[in-house]
């Protein structure tokens, strides 16, 4: 985002709600990474990015080999806004492709 209209917006912030913005962030994890491989039901996937985002997990992956993995917006709660969220949906093996990205990034 372009910082002038990040400080534009921040002025519209109190200082406790930019602290607790600043809290939040800090406290995400990238320790733990979420995976989640041909999700048939969307209210599953989509509860388990809200919870990612309860305890701070910053990353899921979403492997879609057989089923498109789709994120109930009534059921996650806008939580995927504020998470890294990867899709492997390309034809071939997501599986693997996944994997590899994951590694690389190890």
């Amino acid at each position: 985002m372009d910082q002038k209209l990040l400080a534009y917006f921040e002025g519209y912030l109190t200082e406790k709600r930019k602290s607790l913005f600043k809290k939040v962030l800090e406290d995400r994890t990238r320790h733990f990474t979420v995976v989640l491989e041909d999700i048939f039901q969307p209210h599953n996937a989509s509860a388990v990015v809200r919870t990612c985002d309860i305890f701070g997990i910053q990353d899921v992956h979403a492997i879609e080999n057989k089923y498109n993995n789709k994120i109930s917006r009534h059921v996650a709660k806008g939580s995927q806004k504020w998470l890294s969220y990867n899709r492997y949906r390309n034809d071939g093996d997501n599986t693997a492709s996944c994997l590899a990205s994951l590694k690389e990034k190890d």
